[in-house]
């Protein structure tokens, strides 16, 4: 593994906005500023700078999403919180070993607000409470966390709006997406789970007043079949979720959302997170289908983004997540991320193993190093998998230096990983199969990696089962775009 060094040639430290172009970091404060900063670009053009040779196997578009940010703030970009920014979706289309790219911005009603308005209209460090002159704009929502294709439908989606529905094709806008009026909150979360031997797609939504959840079902086709209320305590911040063959897991964990001042806008969404430990986190395990009772279990204090999957095996379920284990340091380095202070953004693989028999909830650290944005072969989303994918970081002073795309083995074999060098940046790793039958690991990771070096982006393709080795390709964009969060691919669909 290497560590981040200063490239050769060096360079100044200066912050640049989007158009032109950033020197070499000096230091790992300024590398991280570049890599998030927002882009202007937009548009479409197939991508010929190749290193190496694009799998002809690869058939279908990856679709990412991500904050950018077509209005300057006042107080500047790196005023902003982590999860503030208009969503900027890139589509990277493959067919016949060649790469065609389009990026665009998700025109929802914020979005076409703050064009109009040439400001930004608030967000989760200000107030939501806005001048009557935007509209039917009542509080600022930009989809721009994930992208997921179901039932025909390309949906941008984030935990404090409804789907955003986009054409697959020019990611230009459709509408809101209600699951045909059947929507019972105010939002959806970004993470809804398909289960690819049903085609369903199962997903929640929370709020900050009762009821504090929502449940949802929808077929292969992207019909609605169940949405019903969810008996929660309180709420909290529930960004995932898992689910197994016959259950729906939703992590309640300790940094919860107190949302009277916030409805009232008498504080913004940053002042209304606490950590509050002592609540440690609490599982809710529902029955998929219509009706089904929540039964709860309790863990230790923590805080999780992103499962990774579950499976039940034996009267019990197993679960792997990213868990963060002081979320108080967590909340903080959200509201710094941008200025290159993200202290606390750091979580750990667990295992949690639930006992339908005695209802007791055991849970395991598995590693000390810090690793994030786990995925898995998606055909088995719910089942049991051998293995895994995530993001690593390890630290030194206090700040991340080594970035690798970990590949784990749930039967014990080594776990192995992809360094991708100095000043190299990776995003989520999406796995997609050699072949619609093709083994667990039999297939390619897909990447896009910011080059601290050249300022640029590039998609890396990865062999996944010699993960240690150069990218079968690298293809390079001709700009620069933001780092993002999260992606899917979507077979055939080009």
């Amino acid at each position: 593994m290497l560590e981040a060094k200063q490239p050769s040639g060096g360079g100044s430290a200066a912050a640049t906005e989007p158009g032109h172009h950033a020197a070499a970091p000096v230091d790992f404060q300024q590398f991280w500023k570049n890599a998030w900063r927002p882009s202007h670009d937009v548009g479409s053009y197939r991508m010929t700078r190749v290193e190496g040779e694009i799998p002809r196997e690869l058939h279908g578009t990856l679709y990412r999403n991500g904050p950018s940010q077509n209005i300057k703030p006042t107080e500047g970009f790196a005023a902003m919180h982590l999860f503030e920014g208009d969503a900027l979706i890139h589509a990277f289309r493959f067919d016949d070993g060649r790469v065609d790219y389009t990026g665009r911005f998700v025109e929802n009603p914020t979005h076409l607000a703050e064009k109009r308005l040439g400001r930004v209209i608030g967000g989760l460090g200000e107030s939501n409470h806005e001048p009557d002159d935007l509209g039917e704009v009542v509080m600022r929502q930009q989809p721009n966390t994930n992208v997921v294709y179901h039932g025909g439908k390309l949906l941008a989606l984030v935990e404090n709006a409804w789907p955003f529905e986009i054409d697959a094709r020019d990611l230009s806008p459709i509408g809101t997406n209600d699951f045909q009026g059947r929507m019972l909150g105010m939002s959806t979360t970004a993470h809804p789970k398909i289960d690819r031997k049903t085609g369903q797609m199962i997903i929640h939504g929370y709020q900050p007043f009762e009821p504090y959840a929502q449940y949802y079902e929808l077929d292969a086709d992207g019909i609605c079949t169940v949405a019903e209320p969810l008996d929660f305590p309180y709420v909290g911040m529930c960004h995932d979720m898992a689910i197994t063959e016959n259950y729906a897991i939703i992590p309640l964990g300790a940094i919860t959302l107190h949302g009277e001042k916030l409805m009232s806008g008498e504080a913004t969404v940053d002042e209304c997170l606490r950590w509050e430990p002592d609540k440690g986190i609490r599982f809710a395990l529902r029955p998929r289908g219509a009706g089904g009772d929540i039964r709860w279990f309790q863990a230790p204090a923590g805080y999780m983004f992103h499962p990774g999957n579950a499976y039940e095996e034996d009267g019990k379920i197993f679960m792997d997540a990213c868990v963060y284990e002081d979320g108080g340091q967590l909340i903080e380095g959200l509201r710094l991320f941008r200025q290159g202070r993200g202290v606390g953004l750091r979580a750990v693989p667990y295992l949690y193993e639930f006992d339908l028999t005695t209802g007791e909830c055991k849970a395991t650290k598995l590693d000390d190093r810090g690793a994030e944005f786990p995925r898995l072969d998606d055909r088995l989303v719910g089942y049991k998998n051998r293995f895994g994918y995530a993001w690593r970081q390890d630290y030194a002073a206090d700040a991340p230096k080594i970035y690798e795309i970990m590949k784990y083995d749930r039967q014990g074999g080594l776990s192995t990983a992809h360094d991708f060098g100095a000043w190299q940046w990776p995003g989520e790793a999406v796995f997609v199969p050699r072949t619609p039958t093709s083994d667990e690991d039999d297939g390619f990771l897909l990447c896009t990696v910011y080059d601290g070096t050249t300022d640029g982006s590039y998609l890396a393709v990865l062999d996944a089962r010699n993960m240690a080795d150069e990218p079968l390709a690298k293809v390079h964009l001709e700009h620069r775009i933001p780092l993002g969060f999260h992606g899917n691919f979507a077979g055939a669909v080009v």
